[in-house]
């Protein structure tokens, strides 16, 4: 792989994993116009871990506050909890329909029907969404939906963090709250499926070395700037612009790229 498709991907994948927009689709379609035929697991655990970094010096703070009263006691401790709970049926999902759903990935309108999925399950979110609860207020029910639909995500086309946000203004979670639930959802996700593959990341070829390095940094650069943008988005506008975009992406893919 060389350098500018590293470049490219890093910041695809940095983009896309926290916009409500499908990194995993993304990644598809861009691995097929760059003529990539098959992303190396290297470097796809690389990009990750840029996102992971992303995500985590984003939300340090929450991060910090999470963990400290989860041992010391206090409205973080609960939001622990409910992090684990939603993280044992995306892992269940995860662990269950990997392997079967791997032949998705080398089909770009797999990836467009995923998108369209994403779109209607935005516009509903938005539509249908009710209560402003604040993220101490995650009940259990909240945390097995919105784990569930992470877990769904691994369909590419279908966006984890469109999902995960959805999902929580479904249960009436507010929009900050759902957001902020869905980033820190993100870092044992991210963690457990970069752990499946550390092995391939340790065994780094040699010639991958240089396009891992550039995916950390890119994927993590953008995806910190991603979650600004979002979280602004959801202060001051709507999803209907992300429904929109992933619709009209979703229905190119379906009309000019092959199955």
């Amino acid at each position: 792989m060389s350098p500018l498709k590293a470049l490219i991907l890093g910041l695809v994948q940095g983009l896309t994993e926290f916009l409500p927009i499908s990194s995993s689709g993304h990644l598809v379609i861009f691995n097929y116009l760059l003529g990539v035929e098959s992303e190396s697991i290297a470097f796809e655990v690389a990009v990750h871990l840029g996102t992971l970094l992303a995500v985590i010096i984003y939300f340090r703070e929450d991060l910090l506050q999470v963990i400290v009263d989860f041992f010391r006691g206090g409205d973080g401790r609960r939001v622990g909890w409910m992090l684990i709970a939603a993280s044992v049926p995306t892992g269940i999902i995860g662990l269950t329909f990997q392997k079967p759903l791997e032949a998705l990935f080398n089909s770009p309108r797999s990836v467009g029907i995923g998108l369209l999925i994403t779109a209607v399950v935005l516009l509903f979110a938005e539509k249908y969404r009710q209560g402003n609860r604040s993220l101490g207020k995650v009940r259990l029910q909240d945390a097995l939906l919105i784990g569930t639909l992470q877990g769904m995500a691994i369909i590419p086309g279908i966006s984890r963090s469109g999902s995960t946000i959805s999902a929580g203004l479904f249960a009436g979670l507010g929009r900050d709250a759902a957001a902020r639930f869905s980033f820190l959802l993100a870092i044992p996700a991210i963690l457990a499926a970069g752990a499946l593959h550390a092995k391939d990341f340790v065994a780094l070829p040699q010639e991958m070395l240089l396009p891992s390095l550039i995916g950390v940094a890119t994927s993590a650069i953008s995806g910190y700037l991603a979650i600004g943008i979002l979280m602004a988005v959801l202060r001051k506008g709507k999803l209907y612009g992300f429904s929109a975009y992933t619709a009209v992406v979703g229905l190119l893919i379906l009309i000019f790229l092959p199955a």
